[in-house]
């Protein structure tokens, strides 16, 4: 049984609309799915009683934070998405979103770099909110990039002319934020942590478990994170990280082409289903 529990859609960054990507999904034979949308869990509404035929989906989202100035996402799985606290965060971090992503198309053309935020809105009309990666995809219509790759080591990272740092939210706060709304606190793709001491450091905080299986990960990361998590008593789970965006990571792949089997995250799902 083949299971993905972190993928976008166009509520966030990914290009996929959510009825789409659930049917995406059950076309490559996923049978448990989440949307973990970054700060955003407004896919969920789009979905109908069809959609959810045939499949088992978790809600999800995948919070922004930040440890030492480095970049850390935690997922966040079956909360309340009534939570009155939960809400004010998304709406909150839309705008914030909002105002981010203007401030890199306008800083993209101060550096000499000739696109605009109309431009972005009137290119992507299907999307609900706007990414790195739409910018990215700009850059390469225009002709100043390649890929979408080349588009984030260059100007687009945090050392890059056109990078705008996300508000500052710390992983205890976004644990405490889904603990609060009675959800599960996982710490994801710790190998994007590019330090395993942060990441041991991390794991110190009250998180339920660790995504030890992720599309960045190599079968010989996946094998230490799951002892790290196994010496921790936390659960393991795993996802793709589908944008649907060619060249969103170097290692991008097709929703299905990362398998994750059940068994693997057995302990995992039965905590999806008893929150």
């Amino acid at each position: 049984m083949l299971v993905d529990f972190h993928m976008h859609t166009n509520v966030s960054d990914g290009t996929y609309m959510p009825r789409d990507l659930v049917a995406l999904a059950k076309e490559k034979h996923i049978q448990a799915m989440s949307i973990t949308d970054h700060d955003e869990v407004g896919a969920y509404a789009q979905l109908t009683d069809e959609d959810r035929t045939g499949i088992q989906i978790y809600h999800g989202c995948e919070f922004s934070t930040y440890y030492h100035e480095k970049e850390v996402h935690v997922l966040g799985y079956q909360f309340s998405l009534d939570h009155l606290e939960l809400q004010d965060y998304i709406s909150h971090f839309k705008e914030v979103r909002r105002s981010r992503i203007h401030k890199m198309v306008d800083k993209c053309a101060e550096s000499g770099y000739d696109i605009s935020y109309e431009e972005l809105v009137n290119t992507f009309t299907d999307a609900v909110s706007f990414g790195r990666p739409h910018i990215a995809q700009l850059l390469i219509k225009h002709g100043y990039v390649k890929t979408v790759g080349e588009a984030f080591d260059t100007m687009l990272n945090p050392n890059g002319p056109c990078f705008v740092p996300k508000e500052k939210y710390a992983p205890q706060q976004a644990i405490d934020l889904i603990h609060g709304a009675g959800g599960i606190a996982v710490l994801a793709h710790p190998k994007l942590v590019e330090n395993d001491t942060y990441v041991h450091e991390l794991l110190e905080l009250p998180f339920d478990g660790v995504e030890v299986y992720h599309s960045s990960h190599s079968a010989e990361d996946s094998a230490k994170y799951h002892q790290f998590a196994t010496d921790r008593g936390l659960l393991i789970s795993g996802g793709s990280d589908f944008h649907g965006i060619q060249d969103r990571f170097p290692e991008s792949i097709g929703l299905g082409e990362y398998e994750i089997q059940s068994e693997w995250v057995a302990d995992f799902m039965k905590a999806l289903q008893g929150t």
